[in-house]
């Protein structure tokens, strides 16, 4: 990548990079694209293209239905209560 296609791509992007930016990111970048290249060489002839690289799925478990503790347990440890629900301080105001 050359300065002229930086600074190009930076107004496209429309950030304003500083001379001393533009030398820093070239500097940068020369290793990265030379990997690049170099994964440009690999013969990939035959071999499909895919949209991703892992064929993975979501493993899901089945759903289990259990018993749920008694409100009066789950309740027993709450510092305050109205009822059958939690009560705690209000964050937004109205």
């Amino acid at each position: 990548m050359d300065k002229d296609t930086l600074e190009r791509m930076a107004d496209i992007a429309h950030l304003h990079l500083e001379t001393r930016e533009i030398e820093q990111i070239l500097h940068d970048l020369g290793p990265l694209l030379k990997q690049f290249d170099k994964l440009n060489q690999a013969d990939t002839e035959g071999i499909a293209t895919t949209v991703y690289p892992i064929n993975d799925k979501n493993v899901l478990r089945e759903d289990e239905v259990w018993e749920s503790l008694p409100i009066q347990e789950v309740l027993k440890n709450a510092p305050d209560r109205d009822n059958r629900f939690f009560r705690v301080p209000r964050i937004i105001e109205e």
